[in-house]
């Protein structure tokens, strides 16, 4: 199957990190959702039955919390390089009760899928880094792939001790469709909130020269009418 992801990461890379304000924003886009996996990650432990699986998953969850503030200090940094320096914002993300909503078998699927997604992904950028001179955002991103390929390789053998090899393979599969289907959701509400924000501008523009005929026609007139 191909690696989609990497390559896509590949292409954009010219794109998502030309600029230090473009960079800033997408390492803060990163650092929210560090922070949002981290939050996850306590609750799982606080959940699942197995005292070996809440150790994992609160060692798991201090490493995001690491990222999340990796990503966040070298973001305040490049937006303060930036020409205009964009509004990044609090370093605050809420959970989403993946582990209350999946399962603990789907829910490890889920976080597995992710890992391995950010993997490639943070592999893509960081070769793109190291080929354009950026040292500091090279090794930022070489620094937290350790923790990304061990991250997807405890959570696979979690899966498959607890349900199997075939098992854990369908699961995967299925949190990858329904991801799929989040973001096309997600993307779909992004969408029609902006159409429906030109929508209504381009009404108010087109009205206001009714708006002045109205006026026109039939002025306003002080005091009693008879």
């Amino acid at each position: 199957m191909p690696d989609l992801t990497g390559t896509l990461a590949r292409i954009l890379s010219p794109l998502v990190w030309r600029t230090p304000g473009h960079s800033a924003r997408r390492l803060h886009a990163f650092a929210l959702a560090e922070h949002g996996s981290m939050l996850d990650l306590r609750l799982a432990a606080a959940r699942t039955p197995s005292p070996l699986r809440a150790a994992a998953y609160l060692k798991h969850a201090d490493d995001e919390a690491r990222h999340a503030q990796m990503f966040a200090r070298r973001a305040q940094r490049l937006a303060a390089d930036a020409r205009k320096p964009p509004s990044l914002g609090p370093l605050r993300a809420d959970s989403e009760r993946l582990f209350e909503t999946l399962g603990e078998r789907d829910f490890l699927a889920f976080v597995h899928f992710g890992e391995e997604r950010a993997r490639r992904q943070f592999e893509a950028y960081s070769i793109w880094f190291k080929g354009h001179a950026r040292d500091q955002d090279h090794k930022l991103f070489e620094t937290i792939l350790v923790d990304e390929r061990h991250h997807g390789t405890y959570t696979r053998e979690f899966l498959v001790t607890l349900v199997g090899e075939p098992e854990a393979r369908a699961a995967i599969r299925r949190v990858a469709r329904w991801e799929l289907g989040r973001r096309w959701m997600r993307t779909g509400r992004f969408v029609a909130e902006r159409v429906y924000i030109a929508t209504m501008l381009l009404l108010y523009v087109l009205a206001a020269p009714l708006a002045v005929l109205v006026r026109l026609a039939r002025p306003i007139r002080r005091g009693w009418q008879k």
